[in-house]
């Protein structure tokens, strides 16, 4: 899974590269735990190629290396509101689609939740990038917390900014990312996370403080309700369905499973695109690498392994419409018509808020809060 990042800098590469290796590379700069390695021995065979693949674990390292320029990469896949950054800075080269067979919208479009991110981001974000995975951040909880479920599903982004409306003496935890933070605060206050002034600044230090958080966390907050250490977190859903599918695959029923996610009406969504930095030196394999992936048949491959929402409909559709006996493909069926479920007809489906960019100035502000937050609650 994408947010399992265990190692900052790692190779990822099917075959060992030496200094007398001719064949041309393709430099790509990604989450870790977030590709399948077999679609990467598959895409070097066929192009007689090396994929060197490093790991960063935040947008932010993303912008720095892309930034610096000491490794010039041919691809990289940040999220939304780094990619608006980027291309603000100079730092992307726009996507030929020419060079991209597979990019169909009709016969091969993406789902609805896809669409509904990209008409809230920049007028110019599609000629940047494409759709890697995309998903939702949601409220994980311990259902063995008598009177939780309930309360969380009922009150959502006041129950969980408020302890009177949920049982008492629960561990809460938030994501430890300053930005996504602020965007919670935001859902209960019904702003939207892209706003911003020094009143709503100080009304998202009040409401962070209220709360009293057991921790602020990353992985370890998916980890902790798994483990009865924690009751409720905000999270990325796909870290829920990372441990999901843990306990499915050792033989768990889903009913008996300790654990759930809520997501609320109102949440952040978010989209990860593969985009070519300006200095990129291999342009025609990077196309080549992003049509791999567009493929339905690969992205089948990729999102059995990475777990993430796939953004392509035709291979959402053989996800959802398996009929065969095999566990794990059902359990995988079974997790994203529960979780990403397509709008019956004549719905919207829920899409979301992805994150749009803030300025230097405005993340450092919303930094310093939440750090005092932090200070103050221990």
């Amino acid at each position: 899974m994408r947010k399992m990042v265990f190692i900052i800098s790692l190779f990822l590469i099917s075959l060992t590269v030496t200094g007398c290796d001719q064949r041309e590379k393709l430099l790509l700069l990604n989450w870790g735990e977030y590709i399948n390695d077999e679609i990467i021995a598959m895409f070097e065979e066929k192009y007689n190629c090396n994929v060197i693949l490093n790991i960063a674990d935040s947008n932010e390292l993303f912008y720095a290396k892309i930034k610096s320029g000491t490794t010039v990469y041919d691809l990289v896949i940040p999220s939304e509101y780094m990619v608006e950054r980027m291309v603000e800075n100079d730092l992307l080269q726009k996507v030929d689609y020419t060079q991209l067979t597979n990019y169909d919208p009709l016969n091969n479009p993406y789902l609805p939740g896809v669409l509904g991110i990209q008409r809230q981001m920049f007028e110019e974000y599609e000629e940047y990038g494409v759709p890697y995975f995309w998903g939702t951040f949601g409220l994980m909880y311990n259902k063995r917390v008598e009177g939780l479920e309930e309360g969380i599903k009922k009150y959502a982004w006041q129950g969980f900014f408020e302890p009177n409306l949920l049982p008492q003496g629960i561990r809460v935890g938030m994501y430890d990312v300053p930005r996504f933070a602020y965007a919670a605060t935001m859902f209960y206050l019904s702003q939207s996370p892209n706003d911003f002034s020094e009143e709503l600044l100080k009304e998202a230090e009040k409401v962070l403080l209220k709360r009293k958080f057991s921790e602020w966390g990353t992985d370890t907050l998916k980890k902790g309700i798994v483990a009865g250490n924690r009751d409720l977190a905000f999270v990325y859903t796909g870290d829920f369905l990372d441990m999901l599918y843990v306990k499915l695959s050792d033989g768990e029923k889903k009913e008996d499973i300790s654990f759930d996610i809520h997501i609320p009406n109102q949440t952040i969504a978010f989209m990860d695109t593969f985009v070519i930095p300006k200095k990129a030196r291999h342009l025609d394999l990077a196309h080549k690498f992003i049509d791999f992936l567009l493929d339905p048949e690969i992205a089948y491959l990729n999102a059995s392994v990475v777990g993430y929402c796939t953004p392509l409909l035709k291979t959402y559709e053989m996800i959802v419409n398996y009929e065969g006996e095999d566990q794990w493909l059902n359990d995988w069926k079974s997790a994203n018509l529960t979780y990403y479920p397509l709008p019956a007809q004549n719905e919207e489906q829920f899409i979301g808020t992805p994150l749009k960019n803030f300025n230097r100035s405005t993340l450092n502000e919303i930094s310093t809060m939440v750090n005092n937050v932090i200070v103050k609650n221990r």
